[in-house]
């Protein structure tokens, strides 16, 4: 994965501020029998959990209200009616709780849909306890 963007935005009365790191080329697709089909495994979410480590140790002195990360898949999946999509896994850090979002095609949800939220709990998990 190579970093893309790596923002910070603050809201006018600056109570507020939202780092915002975009991530792209994470291996998130493999070819499978109907098409690419979204692959979650140990191994990814120990490199994303410890990808989201040192980008919050890096600005531990002047935190941010909020951390968001994209992580933007490498291949692309098709839908039914021939449109493309990009996997991507999102993530926001707010007060130390994390929420996790996947935007997946119509082809992943019929065919992986459970697996995405068993590796989402588990993420999340993970995540709150480092």
């Amino acid at each position: 994965m190579k970093i893309l963007f790596d923002e910070t935005y603050t809201s006018p009365d600056g109570k507020r501020s939202s780092r915002n790191i975009w991530y792209g080329d994470a291996d998130i697709t493999v070819d499978g029998e109907y098409g690419k089909s979204i692959n979650l495994n140990e191994d990814f979410m120990d490199h994303l959990c410890e990808m989201i480590k040192n980008d919050l140790s890096k600005n531990a002195a002047n935190k941010p209200t909020e951390t968001n990360w994209y992580f933007y898949g490498s291949g692309v999946t098709q839908d039914t009616i021939g449109g493309n999509s990009i996997p991507t896994i999102m993530v926001r850090e707010r007060a130390n709780v994390f929420i996790t979002n996947f935007n997946i095609s119509d082809h992943d949800f019929a065919v992986n849909f459970d697996a995405i939220l068993l590796f989402k709990a588990a993420f999340e998990k993970r995540l709150t306890s480092q």
